[in-house]
């Protein structure tokens, strides 16, 4: 008997094992699968879910061969069981269906492919039109749709009895209903740009603008699909200055959409027209009252060797190309120096002694580019080493400052024991003061550029903000240092219409001042009395860059001569500083021995800096005789 049961039990157990085989074997799911689909949309979600908006449905239908393309692939590394099928069903209309292969079929639910065999790394291509997966006929009919079309992957092992094992579902979401227009809309031109503005549509997430010049064609409610010929240009807002591809005296004509969540784009609503003017920007007007002021172009290699041929030019060229422009900082970085560089270039190419200065600050540059294209193993041994040295400098300072945090305590001890007397001073050892660095800001408004600048820019103030190093070569009764400084302002103005009207146009001055000063701190008072204030003078020599921007945003240009170039000038400043530490001397020391900050203070200064090439003729004089910054600063 119990030989009979045993073997019953066995026999169970070995039937179980031969059904369960198959169902081990049979372990890939629906995850293996991805799906692709030639349906240009911006989401493709985890669920194999799009959402098709009007505009996406109406080119649906105009497809050379109005087909859907779906792409399904099996992952490699799925199990398949050696039975295994595959059947593809689709569903229109808001419809489903049953999940049964053998199930019947009509009209809403359609078999493409019955039972195929399925093995693994399987890829195969499903083609429908648009019309035949959804309710519409043609693309009049994509609009207003609310619905959701279904394509299954059913998975199944009909040997085994498994009739579904899975499903892969691919989801088309109709969603077709568009915004409505934007209304009141209005256009302003000037000579390189347009102001459009329009009132805002509740439903909308966002707009867009459609213009082209006279000769193209736009009506209310047109579909934006079709629409050609047109620039387009974004907006988040009810209103957008439009800057490319504007030319002046010329008409536009002007249309104005808005969008929603799902990218459903509403018809267009009123049509404007809007014809360009000339308008001149500050270089225009500047040039005009100082025509002996000159600009150019040229970039410093360029520049500083003579030739776009000479080696060391074509080396720089070559890591442009092959370098800096095949990553996105790299591009970022050649457009930057593009924006920047010409005014260096056009100063460096006038004067030779600057052509020398250039060319011995390029060589490590240039020696960078070479070794990298040539040798980058050579060039990251040197990083290395480099990298090595300023790690065992910063160690040994950290050593020193570690030194001196435990001799405090000792010290303390010792004069506590009576064995020694100390001063506070003696107490705490400072490190050693031998630089700064500050941080500022301020107006700054170069208004010695005559009845232009008054014109362009009224009494608005520029705005500037700068840093500064500062070395400290001695130290007494206050303390003498070299200061280098790196600057940038700008102000930003309207362009001046024929009838002396402001224009649209915007026109822009920057500037980046680079200064070198002598200081004095006469910081006596902090260092021996303890009381928080410091008195400082600076004086020294100024080099500027300067660039003016137009209303397209591009370089000025008048008469051929860019708005770019450099003005030499000096500098004077008187300041007064707030030493902070003397509101937390506890702090103050604590970032000494872990920082090695030994001050940080805010002030005040006073500048006067004038910047017209010493006084000589046909300089672009960027003075400001009277101008102010306060800031906050580090001493180390």
């Amino acid at each position: 008997m119990m030989k009979n049961r045993l073997a019953q039990i066995c026999l169970t157990l070995a039937m179980t094992a031969g059904v369960m085989v198959p169902l081990d074997a049979f372990a890939s799911s629906a995850s293996d699968w991805t799906i692709s689909t030639s349906i240009t949309a911006s989401t493709l979600d985890s669920s194999n879910k799009i959402v098709v908006n009007a505009g996406r449905c109406r080119k649906l239908f105009e497809t050379s061969t109005g087909e859907v393309s779906f792409v399904y692939k099996l992952a490699s590394t799925a199990s398949v069981a050696s039975n295994a099928v595959y059947t593809i069903k689709y569903a229109r209309g808001n419809e489903s269906c049953s999940k049964k292969i053998d199930s019947e079929t009509s009209d809403t639910c359609v078999t493409i492919a019955e039972k195929q065999p399925l093995s693994a790394d399987m890829t195969f291509t499903v083609n429908r039109k648009i019309s035949s997966l959804s309710s519409a006929e043609s693309a009049d009919e994509c609009e207003d749709m609310s619905e959701s079309n279904y394509l299954y992957l059913f998975v199944s092992d009909p040997v085994n009895g498994i009739e579904n094992e899975y499903t892969v579902t691919f989801t088309l979401d109709y969603k077709t209903s568009r915004p409505s227009a934007p209304t009141n809309v209005s256009a302003e031109a000037g000579g390189s740009s347009i102001k459009v503005s329009w009132d805002a549509v509740s439903d909308a997430t966002g707009y867009k603008v459609y213009y082209g010049a006279e000769g193209v064609s736009i009506s209310p409610d047109d579909y934006p699909e079709e629409l050609s010929g047109f620039n387009t240009a974004s907006s988040s807002s009810t209103s957008i200055t439009i800057k490319d591809n504007v030319s002046s005296d010329t008409n536009y004509l002007i249309g104005v959409t808005s969008f929603d969540a799902n990218e459903n784009e509403s018809t267009i609503g009123e049509v404007v027209t809007v014809e360009t003017v000339s308008s001149d920007s500050f270089w225009d007007s500047y040039r005009a009252e100082n025509a002996d002021v000159d600009g150019g172009f040229c970039f410093i290699a360029t520049a500083a060797y003579g030739s776009t041929q000479e080696p060391h030019v074509v080396v720089l060229r070559q890591f442009r190309d092959t370098v800096l422009m095949q990553s996105e900082g790299g591009r970022a970085f050649v457009k930057t120096y593009y924006r920047l560089s010409p005014p260096l270039a056009y100063f460096i190419k006038q004067h030779p002694t600057a052509r020398a200065i250039a060319r011995t600050g390029l060589w490590p540059v240039y020696g960078f580019a070479w070794l990298l294209m040539n040798h980058p193993i050579a060039l990251w041994s040197i990083f290395g080493f480099l990298g090595l040295g300023i790690c065992a400098l910063a160690g040994r300072r950290l050593r020193r400052r570690k030194v001196a945090k435990a001799a405090v305590p000792m010290i303390a001890a010792a004069v506590a024991a009576g064995t020694m007397m100390a001063t506070p001073d003696e107490a705490y050892a400072e490190s050693p003061v031998d630089m700064m660095v500050e941080i500022k800001a301020g107006p700054y408004t170069p208004d010695k550029l005559g009845s232009a600048f008054k014109q362009h820019f009224g009494d608005k103030s520029g705005f500037i903000v700068e840093g500064e190093y500062d070395w400290q070569f001695w130290r007494g009764v206050g303390s003498l240092g070299v200061g280098f400084h790196l600057a940038y302002g700008n102000i930003t103005g309207n362009a001046i219409e024929e009838d002396g009207s402001k224009s649209v146009d915007s026109t822009e001055l920057h500037w980046l001042p680079l200064r070198i000063s002598l200081i004095y701190r006469f910081d006596y008072l902090w260092t021996r009395f303890n009381f928080p204030l410091t008195l400082y003078a600076k004086a020294g020599f100024d080099y500027s860059f300067y660039w003016i921007r137009d209303g397209s945003d591009s370089i000025a240009n008048s008469d051929g001569k860019k708005g770019y170039g450099g003005t030499f000038g000096f500098h004077a400043v008187a300041g007064i500083a707030f030493v902070l530490d003397w509101l937390a001397p506890e702090m103050e020391k604590s970032f000494d021995v872990e920082w090695g900050i030994n001050t940080s203070y805010i002030f005040a200064e006073y500048m006067y800096c004038q910047l017209d090439n010493f006084g000589k003729k046909g300089a672009f004089n960027l003075t400001d005789v009277a101008t102010f910054h306060i800031g906050i600063g580090l001493e180390f």
